[in-house]
């Protein structure tokens, strides 16, 4: 359980949390809730949410359940509907959701791209775009939370999500300018490589060891560290930052990938 704030810090603020089930977004609920908000969490799941529902109750804090599929419309619609029948207000978006997969770039196929891009960039639109004109644009405040990644620069066999991540980081910007009227704003959170629990079902150790050793601090990023950080940045201390990236990666966007490039491959003959 986060303690790093004070449990008061977030007193009176909603925090609606996507993808809030497991890894990033449930210790981003959970620590929204540890500094005093109550939590709506959505994902495909419901278990993984009854989970964090529980965790955040044990906090003393309410905390509301959704289970969608943000690539429909109709389903973010009734997300949004739910939180704001219960609690009346959404003060933090945190768009948390997304999902992706490595593969060569030569061998990415359209429907590959497109669903990484529909997730990522297509369905957080959907959500932002809810939350904004039905809560945050009519209250005249909110923050909104795009998750990017690091490094920055590119990531091998990932070409698809980095440019769906480098996509919402665009976004968050612009939003911040365009919306500052309306008293939102808007930021992106790049974090580098985090020791999930999705990391390690589907890395073996040499997969984490290698990325690992790719990090200035010697180590990887907890879940903790990250959902820490969004809540800070919903705090008042943090009422002054907006339309930029917050990077939390141990030093890997300033190191780069922090490998040896790869070897070019040898030209066949009659290639000029």
């Amino acid at each position: 359980m986060s303690s790093v704030l004070r449990p008061d810090a977030l007193a009176g603020q909603v925090v609606l949390v996507t993808g809030g089930g497991t890894g990033i977004g449930r210790a981003a609920a959970v620590a929204a809730a540890a500094a005093g908000a109550d939590v709506a969490v959505c994902g495909r799941r419901p278990e993984p949410l009854d989970e964090v529902a529980k965790l955040v109750a044990d906090l003393g804090r309410q905390c509301v359940t959704h289970s969608c599929d943000l690539r429909e419309p109709d389903q973010v619609a009734g997300m949004v509907d739910r939180a704001l029948e219960h609690f009346g207000r959404i003060d933090v978006l945190v768009n948390n959701a997304g999902g992706q997969f490595m593969a060569p770039a030569e061998d990415l196929s359209v429907n590959g791209w497109r669903a990484v891009h529909r997730l990522a960039v297509e369905s957080v639109w959907s959500v932002t775009r809810e939350v904004a004109n039905r809560a945050m644009i009519p209250q005249r405040s909110g923050l909104v939370v795009f998750m990017a990644f690091s490094p920055r620069r590119g990531i091998p066999g990932m070409v698809h999500a980095t440019a769906a991540r480098a996509a919402v980081e665009n976004l968050a910007s612009g939003l911040a300018l365009e919306w500052s009227r309306f008293g939102i704003r808007s930021l992106a959170v790049a974090p580098g490589t985090i020791l999930t629990e999705g990391l390690r079902e589907q890395y073996d150790e040499d997969a984490i060891a290698g990325w690992t050793s790719a990090v200035p601090l010697g180590r990887l990023g907890t879940p903790e560290e990250v959902g820490d950080l969004i809540a800070f940045l919903a705090t008042p201390a943090a009422s002054y930052i907006t339309g930029t990236t917050v990077i939390v990666d141990g030093g890997v966007d300033a190191w780069g990938t922090g490998m040896p490039a790869p070897a070019p491959e040898p030209r066949e003959k009659g290639q000029s």
